[in-house]
């Protein structure tokens, strides 16, 4: 029997690799600039330096999220919801979206929509 696919809720799209979409950690000591490794209407995975040891899961956080080109950056608030396996250079924190602004919203819906249609979905 085949394995059951998990049915997600948004469309994951993975950033142009010469485009990527910064992360800012708010209220944190680390100055880093993180990127994401994809990003959906609701949540994004942001990859992290191993030494990165600010969040633990359940915990609330909140980042800036600088989309490229003409979108504008936008805060939003959200949920550690996995921690993803550390190699040696770094590790994938998965945070779900709990609140962001209606202009945010819009902006990070033109930017999914540019990424699928360069095929750029992720399943």
């Amino acid at each position: 029997m085949a394995p059951i696919q998990e049915k997600r809720k948004y469309v994951r799209v993975k950033p142009l690799e010469n485009e990527p979409i910064e992360i800012h950690l708010m209220g944190t000591a680390l100055l880093d600039v993180l990127h994401a490794s994809d990003i959906s209407m609701g949540g994004v995975g942001i990859v992290a330096p191993n030494h990165f040891d600010e969040w633990d899961m359940n915990e609330t956080v909140e980042i800036l999220v600088a989309l490229p080109g003409d979108l504008a950056d936008f805060l939003a608030k959200g949920v550690i919801k996995q921690i993803g396996k550390k190699s040696k250079e770094s590790g994938v924190y998965g945070v779900q979206f709990t609140a962001m602004g209606p202009k945010g919203k819009q902006d990070l819906q033109v930017y999914i929509n540019r990424m699928v249609r360069q095929n750029r979905v992720l399943n």
